[in-house]
């Protein structure tokens, strides 16, 4: 084997043994990525979960405060019609 072919074994082996080196870290960098996806996933579906749970909340809350709006509605008639009826009830005794 001539000097060159020797240097260039040696440069060949050097550089293999880098590309593996680089292969391993990107390798790692891939699995680690992957695992983050993974947790960002999981975290997005329970966030979205907890989002569809306050909006039905939302919309449970809405509907009751419509139904308490109209019942102060009714209400305050039946206070106005009382208001009006002691009112008549009142002149008739004097």
């Amino acid at each position: 084997m001539s000097e060159l072919e020797r240097q260039l074994t040696e440069a060949l082996k050097r550089l293999s043994a880098q590309y593996e080196t680089e292969q391993r870290r990107h390798s790692g960098q891939v699995e680690a990525l992957r695992r983050r996806v993974e947790a960002l996933q999981g975290r997005v579906e329970r966030q979205s979960e907890e989002n569809d749970a306050l909006r039905q909340h939302v919309e449970r809350q809405s509907g009751e405060s419509e139904a308490l709006r109209r019942r102060i509605e009714w209400l305050n008639e039946d206070v106005t019609r009382l208001t009006e009826s002691y009112g008549a009830l009142a002149a008739t005794l004097r």
